[in-house]
């Protein structure tokens, strides 16, 4: 099974550029038909030229806000100023209303904020951010991610009486890795929007909590798992997830009791998912995030870099830092994420690379020792999976690669003589 699911050598590539963009801009492109030539010496027989004819551009979205208010009242006074209220729900995480607006025409962002807290001061406004995970597939070879950071093969191993959530794409339900798994996937896509694609999410499940006995097993098999899809197909047919959104997938794991939860994506800072983020942190609930691949000389993303939340960079099988991976001094663990051996969205799989897929090994570590001790906070299990890291780089935690080498929690790890050492990296 070691031989399965793993980290290959080689080359990165390029893994979900986890990317934050101010709003969505539509792809456009001309089309032509062929043209023929015409001949007035004699008819020819050759048709006439024909019209070029060119697509219609498509219209670039309205800029979005997004605004948390603390009464249905507060989002109907916002809507009598003219602005365009998209669609709102009751977010109970903050005891507040949540909604998507448009702009009325020429204001500017910073013009909204400013007269929506003289219309509600307690309101949260902030541009609607997007937050994209894409990917690309690595090649065909590979050794083992399980064994490079001691986890054990056998099916069952580890306990696993804990829900985990996780917010992404959409789920594949009927891959063959998820068959029997305790899987529960809500959505809180608006149904007018293009659905997501099912590749990344699927990876990231099955990762998490697939069958052992499959081509692609997961981490913690037989773990129950809630799976929020949250991400819709934008204008260029790219995985794209609105504050919107994210807000309201992190209030429904927050009523499903899931005590870990892995975030597999990343993007600008944005004040209405810092208080989600933190309202969820003050209930003990675990939030793993992905550090993003915007390079280590990027600004930091988030969440992986809100307080509380557990940061996660990759490295290769050789202790190599993840060369598109963030870095910071939010970091807290490095896990394998580069060539890793993930589910394909329909069956199968291939070898993909990124933060996005460092994250579960961490989440799954945090959440076996959870399930081992369920009286311990999140905080202990995280200070303890800390001091039991593998330190790379300089002595100590740094900003490439935190306290280090997430390893398995001993309910969770294989015989020390069975432990598939990684490769060490050449000067």
């Amino acid at each position: 099974m070691l031989q399965r699911l793993g980290i290959a050598t080689g080359l990165a590539y390029a893994a979900p550029a986890l990317l934050g963009l101010g709003s969505a801009r539509a792809s456009s492109s001309g089309g032509s038909s062929s043209v023929g030539r015409s001949s007035r010496d004699g008819g020819s027989g050759r048709s006439s030229p024909r019209p070029r004819r060119q697509r219609p551009r498509a219209r670039r979205p309205r800029p979005e806000i997004v605004v948390a208010a603390p009464s249905p009242a507060a989002i109907d006074l916002i809507t009598a100023q003219g602005y365009g209220l998209v669609v709102r729900d009751r977010l109970g995480l903050l005891d507040a209303e949540i909604a998507r607006f448009t702009l009325p025409q020429n204001r500017t962002i910073e013009q909204a904020r400013t007269e929506i807290l003289q219309l509600v001061p307690s309101a949260l406004v902030d541009p609607n951010h997007i937050y994209r995970t894409n990917e690309l597939a690595c090649g065909s070879d590979g050794c083992a991610a399980f064994g490079m950071i001691g986890w054990k093969e056998a099916p069952h191993a580890c306990p696993v009486d804990i829900t985990i959530g996780m917010v992404d794409t959409g789920v594949n339900t009927g891959h063959e890795a998820l068959a029997g798994t305790a899987l529960q996937r809500v959505s809180v896509v608006d149904p007018k929007r293009r659905p997501s694609s099912r590749t990344h999410g699927t990876a990231i499940a099955v990762l998490l909590a697939g069958r052992a006995a499959s081509r692609t097993p997961g981490l913690l098999s037989g773990a129950r798992l809630v799976a929020v899809d949250a991400f819709h197909s934008d204008a260029r047919g790219q995985d794209a997830a609105d504050v919107f959104d994210i807000a309201r997938a992190l209030d429904r794991i927050a009523a499903s009791k899931a005590r870990v939860v892995n975030l597999s994506f990343a993007g600008p800072a944005n004040l209405v998912l810092e208080r989600v983020v933190r309202a969820l942190v003050e209930r003990d609930v675990v939030l793993v995030a992905a550090a993003g691949n915007s390079g280590p000389r990027a600004d930091p993303l988030y969440p992986a870099a809100y307080p509380g939340v557990v940061a996660v960079t990759a490295v290769d099988n050789r202790l190599r830092a993840y060369r598109r991976a963030a870095a910071g001094e939010h970091i807290d663990f490095a896990a394998p994420g580069v060539r890793v051996w993930a589910a394909a969205s329909v069956r199968g799989g291939r070898f993909r690379s990124g933060t996005s897929y460092a994250a579960p090994f961490v989440s799954a570590a945090l959440a076996a020792a959870r399930a081992a001790d369920p009286q311990a906070s999140g905080r202990e299990i995280v200070d303890r999976l800390a001091a039991g890291a593998m330190d790379l780089g300089r002595g100590g935690r740094d900003t490439t690669f935190g306290w280090g080498l997430v390893q398995a929690p001993a309910v969770c790890a294989m015989p020390p003589a069975d432990i598939l050492p990684a490769v060490e990296a050449q000067p």
